[in-house]
């Protein structure tokens, strides 16, 4: 899936399960844009990664198995 797309697709999920990048920014005390450049996946981060999926009741490994080469191995 197309990072632009991905990160989209995220964000509706996200407004679905009742929250939003800033809420999980907040929770984790850091910046919305930090939260945001790792979903379009111009940063890596598995601790934002990890606040993500589980807000969605997921794992990072399903939302981006690109990222994920060795099963639970953040690459690059």
């Amino acid at each position: 899936m197309d990072d632009d797309f991905q990160h989209e697709f995220l964000k509706a999920k996200l407004r679905l399960a009742g929250t939003n990048f800033s809420a999980v920014a907040r929770e984790l005390g850091i910046t919305p844009a930090s939260v945001s450049l790792v979903s379009q996946g111009l940063r890596r981060s598995r601790h934002v990664q990890q606040a993500l999926a589980e807000k969605l009741g997921t794992t990072p490994e399903r939302i981006w198995p690109d990222r994920y080469k060795q099963e639970g191995v953040m690459q690059g």
